[in-house]
């Protein structure tokens, strides 16, 4: 089993279950998520730094910021659009 660590960064994880990252994103791409929600990925193939500020944790920790997978899904969104030239 390969480990989707690296030097402190996460990378690239093939499988789609793990709800990490988009699974548009490249094998390329690196990045980190926070306690509160927050995820910042790189992704050189296509030139770009995805930034999502959140903060789940008001007013109570939960889990459903993972299991909406909304952090996937809205990098999904920025790749479709890279990929229609927008």
């Amino acid at each position: 089993d390969v480990s989707r660590r690296g030097l402190g960064f996460d990378r690239w994880d093939p499988i789609e279950t793990r709800n990490y990252p988009s699974e548009l994103a490249s094998e390329l791409s690196y990045g980190h998520t926070g306690y509160t929600g927050t995820c910042v990925w790189v992704d050189p193939k296509y030139n770009l730094v995805y930034i999502f500020l959140s903060n789940r944790v008001y007013p109570k920790v939960t889990e459903r910021l993972s299991s909406l997978r909304i952090r996937p899904r809205i990098q999904d969104v920025v790749y479709r659009a890279i990929e229609k030239g927008l």
